[in-house]
């Protein structure tokens, strides 16, 4: 089931990003997929369900900030297509995974990840699809969800989310 979850995360992320035009275009999009879905992997492989549902949260939350700012702002971007620029979803998506492996999983698993997240928002701003402060704060926004919803492997942090068409419910406890 998680295997399934896994596969069906990244097909869904992946439809994002089918727009590309140039080379550093394309590997910033796939970047942007792979490394949460690298992290999600290795939540997977945890026994339990535990580090999946911090993946889900921290994403999630990653998600409902930067739309909620997409909408709130509604920046043009360089290119002039439209006024969704401010932040960078893809910048966000992929520091959002690099951010969750660091806090997770520790520093020397993280290092290929953040330079991937990196090159993501490199590419965003090189095709002029975003501005340095939208990729910025999309780097921002990413770390900050995948860093405070995320605990280290073993810790006794709980994350979860619980919603009905009345609420939406999320609760995070941590020892400090």
């Amino acid at each position: 089931m998680k295997k399934v979850f896994t596969i069906f995360f990244t097909l869904v992320l992946g439809i994002k990003s089918c727009y590309a035009k140039n080379t550093i275009e394309i590997i910033g999009d796939a970047t942007q997929i792979i490394v949460p879905s690298y992290a999600l992997g290795m939540a997977v492989n945890e026994t339990g369900w535990s580090g999946v549902g911090q993946f889900v949260a921290q994403f999630a939350g990653m998600e409902i900030a930067v739309n909620g700012l997409k909408n709130l702002v509604s920046e043009e971007r360089p290119d002039h297509s439209d006024k969704n620029s401010f932040p960078s979803g893809h910048t966000a998506s992929a520091f959002s995974g690099a951010a969750f492996i660091h806090k997770r999983y520790g520093i020397k698993r993280a290092i290929l990840p953040y330079l991937a997240a990196g090159f993501t928002g490199f590419s965003r701003v090189q095709a002029k699809r975003h501005h340095v402060h939208d990729v910025l704060a999309g780097a921002a926004i990413g770390e900050m969800t995948g860093w405070f919803l995320t605990s280290r492997l073993g810790d006794s942090t709980t994350t979860s989310i619980q919603a009905s068409p009345q609420d939406i419910k999320f609760n995070f406890n941590t020892k400090f």
